[in-house]
């Protein structure tokens, strides 16, 4: 089976061609002061399946990070994921951020994931050893969140925001940000193992959405400046 796996939640896209368990082709694209890094995605995706002799009717599954993430950096790659897989009718899977993060973990230790929400909030999730999900993505006070982070020996994932809350705490754990592994490689994985465990027809164009816990902040300067 061909899958095309893409990200573009964060400040680094990805973008990964596998058939079944092999990796074809992995990219990755930082975000510019001129442009974020989905302006990319449509061609960086066309560059992969030229490269490797491919066209766009070949791909047969496709998988994209649904979130937590940057609120634009999603609906772009959600976007783009259901307009491809509507057109060829095809398989497309939805994966949480924190489920590709928790392949990080090579220890026998729980993941603890968890990521700033902002105004005092934080998101969490906690996978077992093989990346299923023990408590899905949800969202906490950061009083909370960190008194989670403690209640256990966790394996701790966190951005560049919680970072220094879980230092004071005197907590390890590895920052994804600062991470050279290639998150596209772990999302064709999950993708793949996400298809085999389901039937199909979960996996609908019409039922991909960006997992958005919590609406994003917006500020409306004038009452009658709404859109």
């Amino acid at each position: 089976m061909n899958i095309l796996a893409f990200d573009t939640s964060f400040n680094i896209m990805y973008v990964t061609l596998g058939k079944d368990n092999t990796i074809l082709d992995s990219r990755k694209i930082k975000s510019t002061e001129q442009n974020y890094n989905s302006a990319y995605l449509v061609s960086t995706i066309a560059d992969i399946l030229k490269e490797n002799n491919l066209v766009m009717k070949d791909i047969e599954a496709l998988g994209v990070n649904i979130g937590p993430g940057s609120f634009t950096g999603l609906r772009a790659s959600v976007t783009v994921a259901r307009v491809i897989a509507q057109q060829l009718d095809i398989p497309v899977a939805g994966i949480p951020s924190f489920q590709i993060y928790s392949e990080l973990n090579k220890t026998e230790k729980q993941t603890f994931c968890i990521m700033d929400a902002r105004r005092g909030m934080a998101y969490i999730a906690v996978y077992d050893q093989n990346s299923e999900p023990i408590l899905q993505p949800c969202v906490v006070e950061y009083e909370k969140a960190l008194e989670m982070a403690q209640s256990e020996d966790f394996f701790i994932i966190s951005d560049d925001r919680m970072a220094k809350q879980l230092e004071e705490k005197s907590l390890h754990f590895l920052n994804f940000y600062e991470n050279e592994e290639d998150f596209g490689v772990f999302l064709l994985k999950q993708t793949l193992k996400c298809l085999q465990a389901q039937d199909s027809m979960e996996f609908n164009w019409r039922k991909l959405k960006p997992l958005y816990i919590q609406p994003p902040a917006i500020t409306i300067a004038n009452k009658n400046n709404i859109t």
